[in-house]
């Protein structure tokens, strides 16, 4: 979603933090070397005259001079590396050691918002909206497998009983959220009012911001009144094509309209050529929704995506 300037602000103030930090570090660490180096500190300003001469030289044009003076830029070089090593030291220990080695902690990387801004801005929305309560109640570590049957064992599940098969279900996913973004797919989860599609969406979304994957979460209804809005008001929102992981959740539930249609099939074709991934819920089959959207959506989910079916009794009734 969108930021305030509020918000892009918050952004700004943790990730110039983070680079005055890192590079405030970085200068304490020279100071030490230069203290505590024999001869470190002379070899550095030999370097420094030599690399200004380089650039005086190409200014000029001069190639030839710039071709003599490498030689020295590198023996300096390597003497450098030699006095550091003497004692303990690297030059890597000389370089600021950045949040983000992409953007180093500017928030941009190649023109666009880099990962690291990204996940700060999925981590800031989800802090300032209720979904921050919803996740610390519902994840993986509140998971209550007692809550499902285990006593009649369903042909749907491959003979298990639906406690054994939310478990497997739950590791998988589990996985999934601890091995991404090696572990990569597109999911829809199918089911029932109460089966646990929701909560699934809320484990995967704790687990994947604790280890900063940037994760956007969406109500269908939700999603399609902020494509409205946007379209009203004739911007476009990067941040829900390029989070990493978007969470759709009740697909189906929303007012559908060719607007909804073809928005939502802008949206698969998006992400899918993007390779980002989309996590979907619906209590609806495939039918109802190739009724609600069209063929081609409902074609390039089933291609694209996989599904997992959950089965028992509505679980909020107790």
């Amino acid at each position: 979603m969108a930021l305030s300037a509020v918000q892009f602000h918050e952004i700004q103030e943790i990730l110039s933090d983070r680079r005055f930090s890192a590079e405030r570090e970085a200068l304490e660490k020279e100071k030490e070397v230069l203290d505590n180096v024999p001869g470190y500190a002379a070899l550095d300003e030999e370097l420094r005259r030599l690399s200004l001469s380089a650039i005086v030289k190409a200014q000029e044009g001069d190639a030839r001079a710039i071709a003599a003076l490498r030689p020295s830029i590198r023996k300096i070089r390597d003497r450098k590396e030699e006095a550091l090593k003497r004692m303990g030291y690297a030059l890597f220990d000389l370089e600021p050691h950045y949040t983000c080695s992409l953007c180093k902690d500017t928030g941009v990387y190649e023109g666009r918002k880099c990962q690291c801004f990204m996940k700060l801005q999925g981590e800031l929305l989800y802090k300032q909206s209720k979904m921050g309560e919803i996740l610390e109640r519902e994840n993986f570590s509140r998971f209550q497998l007692e809550r499902f049957d285990n006593l009649e064992r369903l042909s749907q599940t491959g003979n298990k009983t639906v406690r054994e098969y939310m478990k497997e279900i739950r590791d998988y996913f589990y996985a999934y959220a601890m091995n991404y973004p090696e572990n990569k797919g597109n999911f829809i989860f199918t089911g029932g009012t109460g089966t646990g599609k929701t909560f699934f969406l809320h484990c995967i979304a704790k687990a994947l911001l604790e280890r900063g994957v940037s994760v956007l979460y969406f109500t269908a209804d939700g999603l399609f009144q902020y494509f409205s809005k946007l379209m009203r008001e004739g911007v476009e929102d990067e941040y829900i094509t390029e989070a990493d992981v978007l969470l759709l959740d009740d697909l189906g539930t929303e007012f559908s309209n060719s607007f909804t249609a073809s928005r939502f099939f802008n949206l698969l074709n998006q992400r899918i050529l993007s390779r980002k991934t989309m996590i979907i819920s619906t209590n609806l089959n495939f039918k109802d929704l190739r009724e609600l959207y069209s063929d081609r959506v409902v074609s390039r989910m089933m291609s694209d995506y996989e599904i997992i079916p959950l089965y028992g009794r509505d679980q909020r009734l107790g």
